[in-house]
């Protein structure tokens, strides 16, 4: 009986983050953190991950779990669990990055990941707004750690887009990304209007655009230019 409700329990954990990750929306937040029995959630996300083999696969994973603390983050403020939520933020830091590395190690590998990649580009765009809502609602010393996140969300979607192999589908994702700063940054100037500070977000730029352009070399003006060496040949 045990044995089948243990099962039963760790299929609707992976059943239901098979389907949230479909979404366009944040996943539901289920149990949160501080729950006594938070820690099964928990261990079948990683009995989960661990039944996870390839780095695409692991990545996509990853992605999600960053999203599903992200929606714990988001309802912990809300109810004013600072402490919990500066925790969770940091775990939401580190799914992410997961997520950008196994990214990165599928596509060294030679495997097409320019979807995934364009899911993590739109994502922490999306998450940036999150982090804007829980940034206004959490007290003053609380505002460091979403600070933080923001910065590392957004390091984050830099990277995922300069991964991506096809110009045309990553210049996409950067104007779809400029219209959500756009909104973003409607949002921020609402939220200082209000009296509460809030940092800039940096500008979003195409990242072929901060690779230097090579200048033309002229071999033969090389060549006048090189002091004629005793023993080499003309």
């Amino acid at each position: 009986m045990l044995k089948t409700f243990l099962f039963t329990l760790l299929a609707v954990f992976l059943f239901t983050g098979a389907v949230h990750a479909q979404g366009s929306d944040l996943p539901e937040p289920g149990m949160l953190p501080g729950h006594p029995l938070y820690f099964l959630k928990t261990w079948s996300e990683s009995i989960g991950t661990f039944f996870t083999f390839s780095e695409e696969a692991k990545a996509e994973r990853m992605l999600y779990l960053s999203e599903k603390r992200l929606a714990e983050v988001n309802e912990l403020s809300q109810r004013g669990e600072t402490e919990l939520s500066e925790r969770t933020l940091t775990r939401y830091e580190e799914h992410l990055n997961t997520a950008l590395q196994k990214a990165q190690e599928a596509k060294a590998k030679g495997q097409d990941v320019d979807d995934l990649l364009v899911r993590v580009s739109e994502a922490t765009s999306k998450h940036q707004g999150v982090l804007l809502d829980v940034y206004e609602k959490v007290p003053e010393q609380a505002k460091e750690a979403i600070e933080k996140a923001m910065e590392q969300s957004m390091r984050g979607q830099e990277e995922a887009m300069e991964a991506i192999s096809s110009e045309q589908e990553r210049e996409r994702v950067i104007e779809n990304v400029k219209e959500r700063m756009q909104e973003a940054e409607g949002k921020m100037q609402e939220i200082r209007d209000r009296g509460i500070n809030i940092p800039d977000f940096p500008d979003i730029q195409d990242p072929t655009e901060r690779i230097p352009e090579i200048p033309d070399i002229d071999v033969d003006d090389i060549r006048e230019n090189i002091p004629n060496v005793p023993g080499r040949a003309q």
